[in-house]
Parts: C-alpha cells; sequence; structure tokens
C-alpha cells in the first residue's frame, strides 16, 4: 500500500526589534509545535566577528538567514516534522540596513522571500529592555527599529499577526491564528 505524501513544512518567522522576546518566543513555539527552530545568522555573525556586521556585509547575512531556512526544512521533513520557525525572518536584515545603513536595497529580495512564510509574526516592544552584551544597542534603537519595521510593514503591506504580552500569551495568539494544527 502507498503510503501518504507527508503534509508540506511550512515557515513561521519573527520580527521585532531587539529584546522584543523574538527568540524567547521562537524557542516555545518550535516546542509547542514540535517544530525546527532556525537560529538568527546576525547573532553567529556578532558571536564569531566580536563586531557589528558592515553594510557591505550585510547581503550576506540575510542569504544565510534564508539558507539556514532551507537547511531547517530539510531538516524538518526528514523528521516528519511540519513546522520551521524563523528567529528571526530573513526580512529583519533588510530592516537593520534601513536602520542603520540607510540602504533599502535589501528589502525587495527580502519581501519575496517573506511571502513563502506560512505566518510573520511581530513581537511588540512592550517587554522590559535587556542587555545582551554585543547584541543590543539600547532601548531608543529597539523603538527607532521598531518603528522602521511599522514602515516595512506597511509600505509592503506585509501580512503579520502582532503579539503582545507575555510568553505564554504570545504562544496563545499565535496557536489561535493558527487554527486547527
Amino acid at each position: 500500500m502507498p503510503t501518504a505524501p507527508a503534509a508540506p513544512v511550512q515557515v513561521i518567522s519573527l520580527i521585532g526589534g531587539e529584546c522584543s522576546g523574538k527568540s524567547t518566543l521562537a524557542t516555545e513555539l518550535a516546542a509547542t509545535l514540535d517544530g525546527v527552530f532556525v537560529v538568527e545568522q546576525l547573532r553567529l555573525f556578532v558571536d564569531e566577528h566580536g563586531r557589528t556586521p558592515t553594510e557591505q556585509e550585510q547581503a550576506g547575512i540575510l542569504r544565510a538567514q534564508v539558507a539556514a531556512e532551507a537547511f531547517a526544512e530539510q531538516t524538518a521533513r526528514s523528521a516528519g516534522k511540519s513546522w520551521v520557525i524563523g528567529d528571526p525572518a530573513a526580512l529583519m536584515t533588510a530592516v537593520y540596513s534601513i536602520a542603520y545603513f540607510e540602504d533599502r536595497s535589501l528589502l525587495d529580495e527580502a519581501v519575496e522571500h517573506q511571502s513563502s512564510y506560512a505566518l510573520t509574526i511581530w513581537c511588540d516592544i512592550d517587554l522590559p529592555w535587556q542587555a545582551d552584551g554585543d547584541q543590543r544597542d539600547g532601548p531608543h534603537e529597539r523603538e527607532r527599529v521598531h518603528r522602521v519595521i511599522a514602515d516595512v510593514v506597511a509600505s509592503e503591506q506585509l501580512e503579520v499577526l502582532k503579539v503582545r504580552g507575555a510568553v505564554a500569551e504570545r504562544v496563545d495568539q499565535v496557536v489561535a491564528a493558527l487554527g486547527p494544527v
């Protein structure tokens, strides 16, 4: 008897400024949905190089995030899992390029890739800001990046689920948006 084809793997991506709860929510969603977690390539870059990327390095980081998602999709498929949780979406690299370098050159590529996601979650900045070594610039930058995200979401007419509140509340909001899983 032939076996039924496996359900397609779906990607959920997260966007939000620094210290908006993306990583915590992504980890919880991966556990709740039995999905595969995609680590942030920008975080890996900063850890490896001990500095933030230059404008010229941004495109490579965006493409590394896309490649990490593709690898996670293959991993999920092989493991019989249905979900990949991207922390964050590749779009965040384009957002950071706009915020820090006034460079919109990565936006079209990022938005095109964004359309492949089953759901994009925008984490609000209602959580207290916390320092994280070289990874975070401060609450003023979080607010500025949040405004850039708002501009990108509006100008590109991106469909997002904006979540707020404690982690458990955010998980519940996402699960409710996904419907039966």
